[in-house]
């Protein structure tokens, strides 16, 4: 069974890569509860050590919060890494799956599943699998914060169901330098181009959970 408080602390990790801090209304959105339901929890956290939390701006993980938040992720990757390469499963079925699974993956589990899938070094959605490096984003910047014109390449994402989805529906590409041509605050929408001049055009919320290096 899913323990609520895990869930809580990957959707916090998650959300607070490349940001200073975790807004309730982020919780709210991932989690898909009321407000009071995300006061109510994260005080609960706060109590347990697990994060901290100020009014009004949101939340961050303490190093305790992190430390668990590394092992959850590290699982879940794991997971994730499985149902692709073994199962095969569409990439948008993947993420509530793999979540399930990693629920019960004990640390004896995920070494003896690690080794049988290799050791990767990523998962499927560009999320690393070191314990070192899980929630480093020191070299990491949100396409959302990169400026015109500038060449990036793009490393990860979060695996949600919905981004997931619109992601493969564009096909924009990963792992190969992309020149970020304009930004359309009006629409808001992003632009980018390819090296063969292929353009791609996304949504500012979108661009906000995919992650950036510099080419």
């Amino acid at each position: 069974m899913l323990n609520h408080r895990n869930t809580y602390i990957k959707i916090i990790a998650e959300c607070n890569f490349a940001r200073p801090r975790v807004s309730n209304k982020q919780i709210i959105h991932f989690a898909n509860v009321s407000p009071a339901t995300v006061t109510e929890m994260t005080r609960s956290l706060e109590h347990a050590g697990l994060v901290n939390r100020r009014r009004y701006t949101g939340v961050t993980l303490t190093p305790t919060g992190e430390q668990l938040a590394c092992q959850l992720l590290r699982h879940y990757r794991l997971c994730e890494t499985f149902l692709v390469q073994k199962l095969h499963l569409p990439l948008i079925a993947v993420p509530g799956q793999a979540w399930g699974m990693a629920a019960d993956l004990t640390a004896e589990t995920a070494l003896a599943l690690n080794h049988y899938l290799g050791a990767p070094q990523h998962s499927p959605f560009g999320g690393s699998l070191n314990p070192t490096q899980i929630l480093d984003d020191s070299p990491i910047t949100r396409l959302s914060a990169v400026s015109v014109p500038t060449i990036v390449v793009l490393t990860s994402y979060l695996e949600s169901a919905a981004l997931v989805d619109y992601l493969q529906h564009l096909g924009l590409p990963f792992g190969v330098p992309l020149q970020v041509t304009k930004v359309d605050a009006s629409l808001n929408l992003l632009y980018l181009e390819d090296a063969q001049q292929q353009e791609y055009t996304l949504n500012d919320q979108a661009a906000d959970y995919i992650y950036t290096k510099k080419a």
